[in-house]
Parts: structure tokens; sequence; C-alpha cells
């Protein structure tokens, strides 16, 4: 076996697994990257990020069933780390809260059951520390925020936590049932962190806002905006997300300004491995650019005319929707000083990164 310490890596064929396992590859890594199905293999094989690791660093791992006990036992042998990507996104059907939990559960099951797991980074997001609520524009502290009465609201950090939310319908809004999985799973990690400090393994938790980013898997326009990336959507057409937080189609659905560009978030998870870097038993980062207030969605636009004046001139960007920005209020200085050791890349170059990717992409 090669000397290249090994990672299993879950959701490798999702937009932000994919990348990390790119990242990973290129820092040196051998990555066992677990998919639940051979066609996700096959997606992931046709990457040309991926072509010459595929003889070697590279190999795959089939879990069909991640929400078993036992699911990752055999995936994990041997490896040093796990990066825990995968989780049901806000379209799956069903129960996502105990999909979430039990895969983040089978997780930590396999790192116990695996002594030559040193560390597991979680793969979490702000959705993990905020309540669903918090993202309606009559929640109280967007309110406060829109009146100018800042000091009433806390800042968002890494170390923010909100108790388990109520159950919801499994018909209720997909951004409700979504965030509720996501809370859920990380409250398990994060209590898990907090009574087994004898642990043979430590644990990262990534926690990104919005993902922007080149989508090296997605070979068409078609695909381009079905992951995170679809909040730049209304460049090109009339997005509504309102029925995505159980709105009616005429309601105003801004949404809170927390974005990171795609490579500070591979970069992150990437560092997280590092134990000397980044020390501790249990740490928690978050990943939110243009602090502490984050961005305006639509400076896009003065960005795209800026950077990309042809495909503009051109009809390429039509600018046919607009979407709306509740200022948030977050510190991610830790994340910065000590996870990446440098600024997050701006929304401008975040923006100009993915549409200029997005209008070379075939229709």
């Amino acid at each position: 076996m090669s000397s290249s310490p090994l990672i299993l890596i879950t959701g490798a064929n999702g937009f932000v697994g994919y990348a990390v396992l790119v990242g990973a590859l290129k820092a040196g890594y051998h990555v066992r990257a677990a998919v639940r199905r051979q066609d996700a293999v096959d997606v992931i094989s046709k990457g040309p990020s991926v072509q010459k690791y595929l003889s070697g660093a590279l190999t795959f791992v089939l879990v069909p069933d991640n929400t078993k006990a036992d699911a990752y036992h055999e995936s994990a042998k041997d490896c040093s780390y796990i990066i825990h990507v995968a989780s049901p996104l806000a379209t799956a059907p069903g129960d996502l809260v105990s999909q979430a939990v039990a895969g983040n559960k089978a997780i930590l099951d396999a790192a116990e059951a695996t002594p030559s797991i040193k560390r597991i980074v979680f793969t979490a997001s702000t959705s993990s520390i905020r309540p669903f609520e918090r993202l309606l524009l009559k929640h109280p502290a967007n309110q406060a925020i829109i009146s100018g009465m800042d000091d009433e609201v806390s800042t968002l950090t890494a170390e923010t936590k909100i108790p388990t939310q109520l159950p919801v319908s499994d018909d209720a809004p997909g951004f409700h049932r979504y965030i509720n999985s996501k809370i859920a799973a990380t409250n398990l990690v994060h209590e898990y962190g907090a009574h087994r400090l004898d642990s043979h393994f430590s644990i990262v938790n990534i926690m990104p806002g919005w993902i922007l980013g080149p989508e090296e898997l997605a070979r068409s326009k078609q695909e381009a905006f079905k992951g995170s990336n679809l909040i730049l959507g209304w460049l090109f057409s009339e997005l509504n997300l309102a029925p995505f937080l159980g709105l009616s189609a005429d309601e105003e659905a801004p949404l809170l300004s927390e974005t990171v560009h795609l490579d500070d978030v591979v970069e992150s998870h990437i560092n997280a491995l590092d134990i000397d870097k980044v020390s501790g038993k249990y740490r928690n980062f978050l990943l939110c650019s243009d602090g502490p207030t984050g961005p305006v969605f639509m400076d896009a636009v003065d960005i795209v005319r800026k950077e990309l004046p042809q495909e503009v001139a051109d009809g390429k960007i039509p600018f046919a929707g607009k979407l709306g920005t509740i200022k948030s209020k977050f510190d991610t200085t830790p994340t910065e000083h000590e996870l990446l050791g440098h600024p997050f890349q701006p929304y401008e170059k975040q923006v100009k990164d993915t549409i200029m990717w997005y209008v070379h992409l075939q229709d």
C-alpha cells in the first residue's frame, strides 16, 4: 500500500464532494470515494481532473444504503481520514432528518471501529446553526437588521448552536426539511464531540453558506444550476425562490447574504486534515465571504457587465430576474486566520468565475 494517506470521501459525485475529491488528489492524498450507485462511479470517472488518478490514487466503493449502522465499516478500513460530504438534498423525498442523522452516526460508528482513523471532517452548513424561520423576511432578526437595529441581532459564529427542531411533515417545503436535517445531523456530532473526548480521532465541522463556483461534472446549462449555484439563476431567468420557502409565488423571498467560493470550501476541507495546522479534538469553522454582513446579490449585475462585456452584448446574460438581499451578521475571522490562512475570495470573484463557466457550457 502507498505511503500516501488514504481518505474516505462520501458524496463524491456531488457538487462539493467531487471538488473536494479533486482537491484531495491534487494535495497528494489517496482517495476512496464512497457512492451509492455504479452510475455515480461512471460520472466521476468522466471528470477531466481525475483522469490521471484512475489507475492508482483514486478508488471507489459502493455503499447503497448509508443509513445502516455499519454502512461504512468496510469502506473505512486502512483509512487515515474521513471527509463526510454526503447528505440528503432539499429536493429528496421522505424524512430527511432521519436520513442525515443516520448518515452521520454511521460515519462516527465506522471511525470508532477503525483504529487508523485520525480525523473526520464533516461538511455541515450555515443551515446547521440557524432555524428555517430565520430565512423568512418577516423573522424578527431580519426585520431588526432591515430597520438598522443590528445590535439587537446576535452574530452568527462557528460556535453558534441551536436545538434540534420539531418534526415537520414530509410534504413541508424542501428548504425547511433540509435545514432541519442539517441541524439534527450536526447536533448529533456536537453531542458526540462534547462527550467523547477520549476517542482516537478528532472532528472538524465545516459550515459554508451558499457555495458558488464552476462545477466540473455539470456539462450543460441544464445541469448547471441544480445545486448551490442556483442563487445566480436570476441572471438568466425569472427565478422565484418563494415556493422553496413555502411562500406563495407573489411573496417576496430575498435570501440571507452568506456566500463562499467553492475553492475556499475545498481548501478548508483539505487544510482541516492537517492536525498540526488545525489542532484540537473538536473544531467548528464558519465559511462566509464579505464579512461581517455579506454581499448584495444584485451587485452581480455590475460585476458581470464589467467582467463579461462581450457576453452581455451578445445577449448571453439577459439579467432576466432579481434576487433580494437580507444582510447577514457573522464572524468568520477564525476561519480566515486558522483554517485558510488568507481572506475569503470575494463575491465579485465568485460571480465572475461561476458565470464565465456557465456561459461557455453547451445549451
